[in-house]
């Protein structure tokens, strides 16, 4: 019976560990795509996944998780401010 038990708590924390990696991936994603376009989307995005990519680093590796959502967030930075820089030399 212990072995059927661990074998069923080894699978249960599989699928826990899934459920949190997969919208981080997804939100990773959509951050970075929109990181040059719309930084108004990567803000939420990014941080969120950023967030939940740290929370589970200890079960998952999500080390590249990580690394492309700072990167994301820093492009979208440089391009609102970029933003805010043309804007204010039109005016």
């Amino acid at each position: 019976m212990d072995i059927q038990e661990n074998v069923a708590n080894n699978e249960q924390f599989t699928i826990e560990s899934k459920k949190i990696h997969i919208p981080s991936l997804v939100l990773m994603i959509i951050g970075a795509v929109f990181a040059l376009v719309l930084p108004i989307i990567t803000y939420p995005c990014s941080i969120t996944s950023l967030v939940m990519s740290i929370v589970k680093r200890k079960t998952n590796k999500t080390t590249y998780a990580i690394v492309i959502n700072i990167i994301s967030l820093v492009v979208a930075l440089i391009n609102s401010v970029v933003g805010a820089i043309m804007f204010i030399s039109l005016n």
